[in-house]
């Protein structure tokens, strides 16, 4: 495909590259041969990742390291979520530059786009769609928010027109993209610092809806859609059985049906399953298809990501809002019902903190121990009355603990099972966990 954004330049520059919706863009154009220029703040395993791959990344806000590319040549692809008072967000003013959501749309917008939105399950669903488009043959290019077990990375090229996105709703960011058919996983309540209300975020998921050029696949209810997950809607699943982590379960496309496997723990991923076999079905994958591919899916890092089994199992979790932590620990309580359960929660936003509070409280008093690392701060400010210890307060036994003291706190409960459960750099701790129990 004749790829849009950058295409008349030879240079682009992505801050925030470490990001890893940025990350994934900046793969697309370092596998084109495009030199690429990234700041973030911080070095990671995925920067690391994109160096190797060619990328060059500085890492403070020195801007004689810039190569010196002039703005005639260069595109500048920016993230919302950094600061504008940063020295290489006033640097690159004059280049004239866009957001990360604006280059995703037009490339997503010049092929057959298939999108994925929801507060919920967007990263499992698309990442499900990729897997069954490339094992059925339809060789999608894809923009994942997590990086893929199979693969290992976040993204992928392919020679057709089909482009798998995650749309997000933050900062209305996937009103940038006009589908060919999209998927709805959840519309619950969030980004409550961007929508003044749920309705708010609903008529924006509206709008969203309004802007596919096909269907738009979901399980929330929300008018103009086509329905699945009901027994006799568009798709459905049936006969669902746990085995050892996985999921066994007969998936139902109109009148015909096929049992297949989905090895992800959590009933909530063969909904999102259902979800992607619809989109794939739209463009071509038969039902047979659908079904052998399934099994052979080996899940998202980060998504219910297992570290350990024995002696002590540790699992890594992205849970950052309290319908996902219930999903968790529905799927915790029926692997592990007698299980001793320590869950490492690390809380995402301050406003995200305030705003849900009590469910935070209600879903993690549901683990037989609560560790609430400080609060992972992103693009915010401190919010006054807004801490890990007023969220520990309202959970019976529940512990504030810093980062050093964790490591102590937890080998004096003596755990069966060990959650470690965030969206911020609660993943850096999981190693250093393993290193202590297993």
């Amino acid at each position: 495909m004749n790829w849009p954004v950058n295409n008349a330049k030879s240079h682009i520059v992505f801050l925030g590259i470490g990001g890893i919706g940025m990350s994934a863009l900046a793969r697309h154009y370092l596998r084109r041969g495009t030199p690429v220029f990234g700041y973030d703040k911080v070095e990671t395993e995925l920067t690391q990742a994109l160096e190797e791959e060619g990328a060059i990344i500085c890492y403070d806000e020195r801007l004689d390291r810039y190569p010196g590319w002039s703005p005639e040549e260069t595109t500048v692809i920016y993230t919302p979520a950094l600061p504008q008072t940063l020295s290489w967000m006033r640097y690159f003013q004059p280049f004239g530059m866009i957001k990360r959501a604006e280059a995703l749309g037009q490339i997503a917008n010049s092929g057959r786009g298939l999108a994925v939105a929801g507060t919920h399950g967007k990263t499992s669903t698309s990442a499900i769609l990729v897997h069954i488009l490339t094992e059925v043959g339809l060789d999608p290019t894809a923009f994942i928010g997590g990086i893929m077990s199979n693969t290992g990375t976040n993204y992928r090229l392919g020679n057709s027109d089909l482009v798998v996105v995650e749309a997000d709703e933050f900062d209305r960011s996937f009103l940038h993209l006009h589908p060919h058919a999209s998927a709805i996983t959840t519309t619950d309540a969030d980004h409550l610092d961007i929508y003044s209300d749920p309705e708010d975020l609903l008529q924006t998921f509206a709008a969203f809806r309004d802007q596919n050029s096909g269907p738009t696949f979901t399980a929330t209810g929300l008018e103009g859609t086509t329905e699945v997950g009901r027994p006799g809607s568009h798709a459905w699943a049936t006969d669902i059985q746990p085995q050892h982590g996985a999921y066994s379960f007969t998936l139902h496309l109109g009148e015909r049906s096929e049992p297949t496997k989905l090895h992800m723990p959590g009933r909530h991923n063969v909904s999102n399953a259902v979800l992607a076999a619809s989109l794939a079905a739209h463009v071509g994958a038969t039902l047979e298809d659908i079904a052998r591919a399934l099994p052979t899916f080996q899940g998202i890092k980060r998504r219910f990501e297992f570290h350990s089994f024995e002696p002590v199992v540790i699992i890594e979790d992205y849970a950052h809002h309290p319908t996902e932590i219930a999903a968790l620990m529905d799927s915790i309580n029926e692997l592990y019902p007698e299980g001793k359960v320590a869950l490492v929660f690390q809380p995402h936003l301050f406003t995200r903190t305030r705003d849900f509070i009590d469910g935070f409280q209600y879903q993690l008093s549901r683990a037989d121990q609560c560790f609430i690392l400080p609060i992972y701060p992103a693009r915010e400010l401190p919010i006054e009355g807004v801490t890990s210890e007023v969220l520990a307060g309202g959970i019976s036994g529940a512990q504030s603990v810093q980062k050093e003291a964790l490591i102590p706190a937890l080998k004096a409960y003596a755990p069966d099972v060990i959650l470690m459960v965030g969206a911020g750099d609660i993943g850096q701790w999981v190693a250093p966990v393993k290193t202590e129990f297993v």
